[in-house]
C-alpha cells in the first residue's frame, strides 16, 4: 500500500479543496504496508527471484471532501532478505460543497529498498527507505513538484498464530510552507486462526503538515485477508479517526498476486 506521503501529496493551488482532501487522506499512500490492507509495514520479504504485485484501492471522507487512490505495488527479491520496490498510484482528489472542483490524475511514483537485517525467531527487524517521484501534478494537488526522501523501521514478533509488528516512519516533506519532516508510528497485531484467513487491528498516529498545529492524526484500523489461492489473496479494510484531526472514515479493497 499506504508509499508515501502520510499523505497524499498536495500543496495549496486553486484546487483548495481538492488539495485539503488529499491532505486528510491519511492512510491512502502509505510509506509501508506489510500486506494490504495493513498501515504497518512488516520484515517479510519476497525471496530471490521471487515477485509479488499488490493492487489496492482506498478511498477517505471527511465532510463534503473526498480522496481516493489505487496504488499498484511491485515488490522483486534480489536477495532472500532484501526486495525492490516500485509504487505508482492513480489519485482523485473532490470537493462536493459549493463551487467543488475535482482533480484526478498520475500521483507521486515510490522507488524504495526493503531489508531484513535480523532475522531470530520469534524477533525480525527491518528497514525500507526510498525516494517518492514527483510524476504527479503539483498544480492540481496531486503531487508535490520536488522529489523527497521517506523511511522506516519495523520490527516484529511471532507467536503461534499471533504477529505483532511495530513501525516508526519519517517522511521528507519538500513543499514550502509546511512541516519539513513528518513522522508517523503504528502498531499493529495480525491473527491467523486458519491457512485461508487473517484478520488485523491497528493504531496510528502521524504529525501534521501545519507547522503551526503539533497535534497529531491519530486513527485505529481493521482488516481481513482472505487467501484464495497459494499466489491470491483478497483483502477488504475500515479505518476509523481516534481524534478530530484525522478523516471520518477510509475504505479499503485491494488483491495481491504473487509468483
Amino acid at each position: 500500500m499506504a508509499w508515501p506521503s502520510v499523505r497524499t501529496g498536495c500543496e495549496l493551488t486553486r484546487f483548495a479543496g481538492i488539495a485539503a482532501a488529499a491532505a486528510i487522506a491519511v492512510g491512502l499512500a502509505l510509506p509501508a504496508q506489510a500486506a494490504h490492507p495493513m498501515l504497518g509495514e512488516d520484515t517479510g520479504t519476497q525471496g530471490t527471484g521471487r515477485f509479488e504485485l499488490e493492487m489496492g484501492g482506498a478511498r477517505a471522507r471527511d465532510g463534503d471532501l473526498r480522496a481516493s487512490e489505487f496504488g499498484v505495488q511491485l515488490s522483486g527479491g534480489v536477495a532472500d532478505a532484501v526486495d525492490l520496490i516500485v509504487r505508482p498510484a492513480w489519485l482523485e482528489n473532490r470537493s462536493t460543497g459549493e463551487g467543488g472542483a475535482t482533480a484526478r490524475g498520475a500521483g507521486d511514483t515510490a522507488l524504495d529498498v526493503k531489508w531484513r537485517f535480523f532475522d531470530g525467531e520469534p524477533f525480525s527487524f527491518g528497514t525500507r527507505v526510498g525516494i517518492l517521484v514527483p510524476t504527479g501534478n503539483a498544480d492540481e494537488g496531486l503531487g508535490q513538484r520536488k522529489a523527497s526522501f521517506h523511511g522506516v523501521l519495523m520490527g516484529q514478533a511471532k507467536y503461534d498464530e499471533w504477529t505483532l509488528i511495530g513501525n516508526a516512519g519519517y517522511v521528507r516533506n519538500p513543499i514550502e510552507g509546511e512541516r519539513s519532516g513528518l513522522w508517523y508510528l503504528t502498531a499493529s497485531a495480525l491473527w491467523q486462526p486458519a491457512e485461508r484467513f487473517k484478520f488485523s487491528a491497528e493504531a496510528a498516529a502521524f504529525t501534521l503538515p501545519d507547522p503551526a498545529r503539533n497535534a497529531w492524526q491519530a486513527v485505529a484500523r481493521v482488516g481481513v485477508i482472505a487467501t484464495l489461492t497459494p499466489w491470491l489473496d483478497v483483502d477488504a479494510g475500515y479505518q476509523f479517526r481516534l481524534n478530530h484531526e484525522a478523516p471520518v472514515q477510509v475504505i479499503l479493497a485491494g488483491a495481491t498476486i504473487r509468483w
